[in-house]
């Protein structure tokens, strides 16, 4: 089931990111994201979250902040079917593109990126800190004007 996330959620989503992001965030900046206004949705199963994606969407832009699957779920098409939500939400909301950071190393979320026509844009350098140094990240944009999809 999919549903919107709140903040009285934070536990189950840092369950999560702790398995599954090298450098995870912690329960402050999940904390900021809710308290700034920040959309987020969830995949639950047997009342448990199981995946979730986060976002900002200002004006007429979206940007993916925070998209996570727990591991025994992933290859699922659960990743899809968040991303899918988010482009329907952020079209509806007038919104005429999205974007998102991924580091360089994470070939399966870049591989889901390219299948759902996100186009790459940009590369930052030393943008994730990594236990021993940083990694850079690819920022990948779609277009939300339908002509463009």
């Amino acid at each position: 089931m999919l549903r919107t996330l709140f903040k009285s959620d934070i536990k189950q989503l840092l369950l999560i990111e702790q398995s599954v992001h090298v450098i995870p965030w912690g329960e402050e900046t999940f904390n900021i994201c809710f308290q700034s206004g920040c959309l987020g949705w969830g995949i639950e199963i047997d009342k448990k979250i199981i995946g979730f994606i986060l976002v900002s969407l200002q004006a007429e832009e979206c940007h993916i902040l925070n998209l996570a699957i727990a591991m025994p779920y992933q290859r699922q098409g659960y990743g899809r079917q968040l991303l899918n939500h988010v482009l329907a939400h952020a079209t509806q909301k007038g919104a005429g593109i999205i974007y998102l950071e991924v580091r360089s190393s994470n070939t399966r979320a870049i591989s889901l990126y390219r299948k759902m026509k996100f186009h790459f844009i940009a590369e930052r350098k030393g943008y994730y800190p990594m236990p021993n140094g940083q990694e850079d990240a690819l920022v990948f944009a779609k277009s939300l004007k339908s002509e463009e999809n």
